[in-house]
């Protein structure tokens, strides 16, 4: 299953093994990044990668977070752009499963 950005808030059924990709738009030059804020015991980060232009220099390219489904039940999925230094949330995204 793909996420974007519209999907935050919402909320659908996944199988316990299913991966989820969250996919954002993310701009690291200016030090803001997406980072996973999940129950560890839930889901599982088993990709993080970034794809972005190689120019104009400083364009914004996309970030792609993929969990794996570990139990079932409720699970809140998270994610939060920041700065790695600061603890202040620029944006967030986060949406709710019933895993199965």
């Amino acid at each position: 299953m793909e996420l974007t950005h519209t999907d935050s808030g919402g909320r659908r059924s996944a199988r316990v093994g299913e991966d989820l990709t969250v996919v954002l738009r993310e701009n690291p030059t200016t030090g803001y990044r997406w980072h996973a804020d999940i129950d560890a015991t839930a889901l599982e980060l088993t990709d993080d990668s970034y794809l972005g232009p190689t120019e104009p220099r400083g364009a914004a390219g996309t970030r792609r977070l993929t969990f794996r489904v570990l139990r079932p039940g409720p699970i809140h999925l998270r994610v939060v752009k920041r700065r790695p230094w600061e603890d202040v949330v620029a944006e967030e995204f986060h949406f709710d499963i019933e895993a199965s």
